[in-house]
């Protein structure tokens, strides 16, 4: 989250946040803050966590003040969660999948080899269809949060860094640094991005006629 140090006691130690949203005021002490560039005046802008503390009182935590450099301790680094997050891995389910798929293809060229009729070869891909989506089904990693290379915040993974971390990407954006990356990031750029994404939707497209087209051949002949 993002807000703005509203009121800053610094011979005390603590201050309050004003949330961009509007929201209710957090307090903040010294010890939440991770940036140890200089200490925090009344103006800055932070990225925090909200948390409650065991009175519920609402209080912010992992402040870090924007534009500052924040350098951190390992221990303290291997708290906030790591900065690189290791890639997914293949497991025995995977390695089946990729035989199988190899099996049902050689399979498959074997059977259109000895009766040259492509229709014989379909019973043979519907397992290949089936491990191909096995094969590529959605996994989790096992940090369950990561920190932002922008701000350094302890964000927990979503819907959008599980998608990118299972296309192979080992460093996210939190939330509010993603939209501010959507709105600097030119309108090309983005289209590029979205073409790309296509492109195998489009190649499946066009090799749907061309297989139906070879299986109407081998039927009238």
């Amino acid at each position: 989250m993002k807000g703005k140090i509203s009121q800053w006691k610094d011979d005390k130690g603590f201050g309050f946040i004003q949330p961009d949203d509007g929201s209710e005021k957090l307090f903040f002490h010294i010890s939440s803050v991770e940036t140890n560039a200089r200490r925090p005046q009344v103006g800055d802008y932070v990225f925090y966590e909200s948390m409650r503390d065991s009175q519920q009182r609402l209080r912010a935590r992992n402040v870090i003040i924007q534009g500052l450099i924040t350098v951190t301790s390992t221990k303290s680094a291997s708290k906030r969660g790591p900065d690189q997050i290791e890639g997914p891995k293949k497991g025995i389910l995977d390695y089946i999948s990729i035989l199988v798929i190899l099996g049902s293809i050689i399979a498959a060229g074997f059977e259109f080899y000895h009766s040259r009729n492509i229709e014989s070869t379909w019973p043979y891909g519907v397992p290949a269809i089936i491990f191909y989506f096995i094969l590529n089904r959605q996994k989790k990693p096992k940090e369950k949060s990561f920190k932002c290379v922008r701000c350094g915040t302890l964000s927990t993974h979503n819907v959008r860094t599980i998608r990118a971390w299972n296309n192979g990407f080992n460093k996210f954006y939190c939330q509010t640094c993603h939209h501010q990356w959507l709105k600097d990031k030119p309108v090309s750029f983005q289209n590029r991005t979205q073409s790309t994404g296509c492109l195998g939707v489009v190649a499946l497209i066009i090799m749907m006629p061309v297989l139906g087209s070879i299986a109407w051949h081998q039927w009238m002949s």
